[in-house]
């Protein structure tokens, strides 16, 4: 039996780059093919192994790629978000749907985020790179009945990434506007579990067809994370000025918008019964430790 082929998008990014290191780390029986629109970047260039082909194309017209790689097993969706331009998400998204369905994938795993928990069935909300996803999860159950398709879907819904905490001025800008949330805490979870996630997607199908999973490693305020990053590093955790936070959301609407609905209303993972499917999940302080870009001092 030839090995299953999967195409990966945003292979050379955070979460389609965890989940090629999940896959690997796992020996896992797929030939792998990862999508990037440039095949001569540095990210491209260190992907380069045995079982993993890197491929030119564009998820806005995956019909040569389907053509030049069939059969494809399994497609891992994840759209890139341009500030200001939500709607570009589905312009990514849905051709690659269609192209699935047309060409007889069987898994198709969407990274979209998480709405509220078990809300996020039916809550858009207000952010417009949320309600994007929110219609490409219908968009892709809908095609899926409508064309009469056996393809299976899992969709993640990964909440705030541990790694928007950089050690420079975005990872403070990034704290500046948690710690404006006060006593409120912020569900997060590190890219590489969900590309653990998604790898067991793919290895076990049969327990994940179907299924939409809200995805968090950690739930903490700011007091919090402050605390933690300073158990686990031994240093304060970086910071800026509250107004540099205030005037991101200010100038960054969708920003402020997002930031306002964590106030309101919020995340909502079960990380208890997460951490029971997947015990390797990590929390805020074994993020920092294992692999994040800080280093203790």
């Amino acid at each position: 039996m030839a090995t299953r082929k999967l195409l990966i998008t945003g292979a050379t990014g955070k979460q389609g780059g965890s989940l090629i290191k999940a896959l690997r780390e796992r020996n896992a029986p797929f030939e792998i093919l990862a999508l990037t629109r440039n095949t001569q970047s540095a990210g491209a260039k260190a992907l380069s192994s045995s079982n993993l082909t890197v491929v030119q194309g564009d998820s806005k017209n995956p019909a040569p790629i389907f053509e030049a790689h069939k059969p494809i097993y399994g497609v891992f969706c994840i759209t890139a978000l341009a500030p200001g331009k939500a709607a570009d998400e589905e312009a990514q998204a849905k051709p690659l749907i269609d192209s699935a369905i047309k060409n007889n994938v069987e898994h198709f795993v969407f990274a979209s985020v998480d709405r509220g928990g078990p809300a996020s069935e039916n809550n858009p909300t207000d952010i417009p790179h949320f309600a994007s996803k929110h219609r490409i999860e219908k968009y892709l159950k809908e095609q899926i009945v409508e064309k009469g398709s056996k393809m299976q879907y899992t969709i993640l819904r990964p909440v705030c990434f541990m790694d928007n905490l950089t050690p420079n001025f975005m990872g403070k800008g990034f704290t500046s506007m948690w710690a404006g949330l006060g006593d409120k805490p912020l569900q997060l979870i590190s890219s590489r579990d969900i590309g653990l996630f998604a790898a067991r997607a793919f290895m076990d199908p049969e327990s994940y067809q179907g299924r939409a999973i809200s995805l968090a490693g950690d739930e903490l305020n700011i007091s919090q994370a402050r605390k933690v990053f300073k158990d686990a590093l031994g240093d304060d955790l970086p910071e800026t000025y509250g107004f540099v936070g205030s005037g991101i959301k200010k100038f960054v609407k969708e920003m402020g918008v997002m930031f306002s609905w964590f106030q309101s209303d919020g995340f909502g993972a079960d990380i208890p019964a997460l951490r029971k499917e997947e015990p390797q999940l990590q929390d805020f302080g074994q993020w920092l430790k294992e692999t994040s870009g800080f280093r203790k001092e």
